[in-house]
């Protein structure tokens, strides 16, 4: 029985939505090229940026090809642009903790929708480039051209499934 039978769900609670973990992907102490492990070797890593997409993507091709690191940096400012007497003001402010609950809120609802975990907050995620890929734009385009060849309207669910058959294609060549 969940807790939600009983009361309200406990804090932190979430339904098991899938066998694996995020805490399955690697955590080194530095980003990858920083990084002083023996883990990374001669292999290419291309930072991965927050957003729905980007996230299940990092979902999509596993642990063995994805590492992270806490995320150190100051966060970046804030583009502010309101109308103001008919004239558009545009200022930058400090990133407050709304800013990101409501970016990390749209992350999350996504991911419950392609039945993945909510993914931990505060690192810095990094993908392996596989062979032939020279950076993370070239590596997206795999996955989008291949997206392209389906119907318009896929649920999260679908995008997840096609996109760990991309993985899986790309990443064949390395074990």
């Amino acid at each position: 029985m969940g807790p939600g039978l009983w009361g309200p769900p406990l804090p932190g609670w979430r339904p098991c939505v899938s066998k694996r973990s995020w805490s399955e992907y690697p955590v080194l102490p530095a980003p990858p090229g920083e990084a002083t492990t023996g883990e990374i070797g001669q292999l290419r890593f291309a930072e991965i940026p927050q957003s729905e997409w980007h996230s299940l993507f990092t979902w999509a091709i596993g642990p063995g090809h994805i590492v992270r690191c806490l995320d150190l940096r100051p966060p970046e400012p804030v583009k502010v642009v309101c109308e103001q007497d008919g004239q558009r003001i545009v200022r930058w402010e400090e990133r407050t903790y709304g800013d990101r609950s409501v970016v990390e809120s749209g992350i999350d609802h996504y991911l419950t929708a392609a039945r993945v975990p909510s993914q931990p907050c505060g690192y810095r995620w990094f993908v392996e480039l596989p062979d032939g890929v020279a950076d993370l734009d070239h590596l997206s385009s795999r996955f989008t051209s291949h997206r392209a060849k389906t119907p318009v309207n896929l649920m999260p669910l679908q995008e997840r499934e096609l996109m760990e058959e991309v993985a899986a294609t790309l990443y064949t060549t390395r074990g």
